[in-house]
């Protein structure tokens, strides 16, 4: 399937249009869900006529989904002073970028040494800051870290991944399948992709099936014929990572003839495909995923902040006729049960034991209580420790 021309012109000219401008949970402050995107570069006259019929991209496919990714495992500080790294800083850089009009937000976790690790710890504290500002927000925690330190022996991976799916999030990541990605393998294993669609199944939790490559989509249905996955799927086209799957026209129409009707996608394009991916999604049916896990850089070559990356993504939107989605609207475009937004905020109760969401307590050995927060620091001894 060849996507047409219009896409490649719509593409081209974005980027010359960009201009840079411990007690129990509580909801302390009033979402502001996209109270700045009135503010954003953009003519919003390309949303509705004068008569105040949606634009024609509006009335093909409905409203755009924006997810945050501001962090990842991969960018560092040294490559990017803004990429944050604590539970504060994400939920801080977050709640600026819901204002934009984000409505899911795909969390990963660092810890004291600025590295990826998947302790419920961080996870915890990261939504319960989230949610005490911005309650109704989409969380999707990703299961996409690394193996647990070498010192805890016996640790199993897929456990260490699948942990945080304890806290109940609404959604979270899943990549059916192993993929090279630069100097190491991404591994998902037959026995560990078939373990976690299970803990989806069982949690009612949607996962977003991350595809690296072609044949994840296939091993997606394969797995909704066994009964592992739940129709409507909602896929994120992993596209431009070293060594995985290209991120070119070709590609992305071949991906999109694999769908089968009902399903949903949204782009995930790898460094400088962020944004050209963004554009196909908004003008092809498809939502956006944008933050600095998946690039350091504006259209323009200069290093970005999250905020300014979700800015230029609503700013396309509005020029090209697709208005932004809010919360409960994602929830019904993605086929989600509303009921289970709060379903997360017995897990943030202080109250809760952390070992009651573990599999393994070896990682959390050697930590200690923070005050007035659920994470907690490690002490000397500890790999997380930060050496002098």
């Amino acid at each position: 399937m060849i996507l047409p021309s219009k896409t490649l012109l719509l593409a081209a000219a974005a980027s010359a249009l960009y201009v840079r401008p411990r007690r129990r949970m509580r909801h302390v402050t009033t979402m502001k869900w996209g109270e700045h995107i009135d503010q954003v570069k953009g003519d919003n006259t390309f949303l509705r006529n004068k008569d105040g019929r949606p634009a024609q991209l509006q009335r093909d496919y409905g409203k755009l989904i924006i997810t945050l990714a501001t962090t990842g495992n991969i960018n560092t500080r040294e490559n990017n002073k803004d990429l944050p790294c604590s539970p504060k800083e994400m939920a801080d850089q977050m709640h600026e970028c819901i204002k934009l009009g984000v409505s899911i937000l795909h969390i990963h976790s660092r810890n004291e040494l600025l590295k990826p690790t998947m302790r419920v710890d961080k996870f915890r504290e990261t939504c319960r800051l989230v949610k005490e500002r911005d309650p109704d927000v989409i969380i999707q925690i990703s299961t996409g870290g690394r193996a647990p330190p070498t010192a805890f022996e016996g640790v199993d991976v897929g456990d260490w991944r699948m942990d945080p799916l304890n806290l109940l999030p609404e959604m979270g990541s899943y990549t059916p399948g192993s993929v090279n990605l630069g100097p190491i393998v991404y591994q998902n294993d037959a026995k560990l992709t078939r373990d976690m669609a299970q803990k989806y199944k069982d949690l009612k939790i949607k996962p977003q099936v991350e595809v690296f490559d072609t044949n994840m989509i296939s091993n997606a249905y394969n797995l909704v014929k066994a009964g592992l996955l739940e129709k409507p799927l909602e896929f994120g086209f992993v596209m431009g990572a070293p060594n995985a799957q290209e991120c070119t026209l070709r590609q992305l129409g071949h991906l999109l003839s694999m769908l089968e009707p009902g399903d949903t996608w949204t782009s995930v394009g790898v460094g400088k495909f962020e944004m050209p991916l963004a554009y196909a999604a908004i003008a092809h049916g498809g939502h956006v995923r944008v933050g600095l896990e998946d690039t350091n850089k504006l259209p323009n070559g200069e290093i970005a902040t999250n905020y300014e990356l979700v800015e230029h993504v609503v700013e396309m939107a509005k020029s090209m006729g697709r208005e932004i989605a809010t919360p409960a609207e994602a929830r019904e475009i993605l086929q989600m049960d509303p009921g289970h937004i709060d379903r997360i905020n017995a897990q943030l109760d202080p109250s809760v034991d952390l070992s009651s969401l573990v599999s393994n307590t070896a990682p959390y050995e050697g930590l200690e209580a923070i005050p007035g927060s659920l994470e907690m620091k490690p002490t000397p001894g500890h790999p997380d420790y930060p050496s002098a």
